[in-house]
């Protein structure tokens, strides 16, 4: 019997910020990473260590991209977390999306 081989995790990277000015490019950048993906992944893991400042547009951003995720039956994990954005957004109650496992 052949063994059924687990999707593997795709990994992403992005430069610069996420903010209001950079969001389209950014967002353009993540689809081109993800449409290069062979087969389905178990999970995205998006490093944000390039990056310099998150605004809310960049907040949106991934949070469209966890949903979407998701919907196709993976998850979203983000690493080079900076700790003082998980800060500033914790009293909007968005915090937890800026936390690593």
């Amino acid at each position: 019997m052949a063994k059924k081989e687990l999707p593997a995790d795709r990994t992403c990277a992005l430069q610069g910020d996420l903010d209001v000015f950079s969001i389209h490019g950014q967002q353009e950048a993540l689809r081109t990473q993800l449409s290069t993906a062979k087969a389905k992944t178990a999970s995205v893991v998006l490093d944000l260590s390039g990056i310099g400042d998150v605004d809310l547009s960049g907040i949106q951003l991934l949070l469209i991209l966890k949903r979407d995720l998701e919907t196709g039956g993976a998850q979203l994990r983000l690493s080079g977390v900076k700790a003082e954005w998980a800060a500033r957004f914790q009293p909007m109650d968005l915090g937890g999306l800026l936390e690593q496992p």
